[in-house]
């Protein structure tokens, strides 16, 4: 009676908002498969926040089941807020369920919340999950897991049964902050002259992410790398495994490849961006130098 009775309520009240429309587009859009928790999607919130638009399964047609993991890299003492908002009064209404859990590889659940009151601005019913004010107890990896009533997270990211329910929410991360490791490249490599790159020629711009003593390309997560005009730009095509040594320190380098037209490079740039991160969730960024040379005539 109980489960009837909720699922009731919340019908009644999806159908009073249907024609609210989600008020603010998201900073990052989910990537499916970011479950079970193993896959979850990386993150990177900020000290100021940021609202991530996801989905529980579909939007239109039979319910399928569906749990979306995210992850963050967090510094010990951080207070954390994980807020759900739109769960109700999206494209599809769903009745959200979050948690946050430790690092592997136990994913110990730290926190979970249903209902959340009294309702926060953003959220059109206290039926979107909310988790207020908490504290990281030590610095590294944090995932955050978003269900549905009555699908109960438990400690490794596993959830109770319970009938499939699917709908679009927006989760906003505020209070981590920010971490971020300097390290050394080296735009194509193997010369002592500044880069020269033409922005409109077709192919690949070499870049070498040099050890150092405080890092280790192969720890870095490859996936994550950016490169260009401002490090945005999403332009990896390759990465090799770090073979030699090219900066002479007794380490091995290693060298990635990124599209030179995606890399968006412009008329006076003197300066190439790599951004990314390493797999245990610290940010990276570095700053080679080059000269953007003008097309060749024909």
């Amino acid at each position: 009676m109980k489960l009837l009775t909720r699922y009731i309520s919340l019908s009644i009240l999806s159908a009073s908002l249907i024609g609210i429309q989600q008020s603010a587009a998201a900073d990052v859009m989910e990537e499916e498969t970011n479950h079970p928790v193993s896959l979850a999607q990386f993150v990177t919130p900020g000290m100021n926040g940021f609202e991530l638009a996801g989905v529980l399964g579909n939007l239109t047609g039979t319910a399928v089941e569906d749990v979306d993991f995210y992850r963050f890299f967090g510094q010990a003492g951080d207070v954390v807020t994980l807020d759900v908002d739109f769960g109700i009064g999206g494209q599809r209404s769903v009745d959200t369920v979050l948690a946050i859990f430790g690092d592997a590889p136990g994913f110990r659940m730290l926190r979970m919340n249903d209902d959340s009151y009294p309702l926060d601005t953003g959220s059109n019913s206290t039926y979107d999950s909310r988790i207020t004010n908490f504290v990281l107890p030590s610095t590294g990896v944090y995932y955050v897991g978003v269900s549905h009533y009555p699908r109960y997270f438990r400690d490794g990211g596993v959830t109770l049964s319970g009938a499939a329910a699917n709908g679009d929410y927006h989760l906003v991360i505020s209070g981590v902050s920010e971490s971020m490791l300097h390290i050394n490249i080296a735009i194509k490599p193997g010369s002592d002259e500044v880069a020269p790159l033409n922005p409109k020629a077709r192919g690949r711009v070499p870049v070498a992410l040099l050890s150092s003593a405080g890092f280790d390309p192969k720890d870095v997560d490859v996936k994550s790398l950016t490169f260009g005009h401002d490090g945005n730009e999403p332009s990896l095509e390759k990465c090799s495994k770090p073979e030699t040594d090219l900066n002479g320190d007794g380490a091995k380098d290693m060298v990635c490849h990124f599209d030179n037209q995606m890399s968006e490079f412009r008329k006076g740039d003197i300066e190439g961006v790599l951004k990314g991160a390493m797999k245990d969730g610290t940010m990276l960024e570095g700053r080679g130098l080059l000269k953007v040379v003008p097309e060749k005539a024909h």
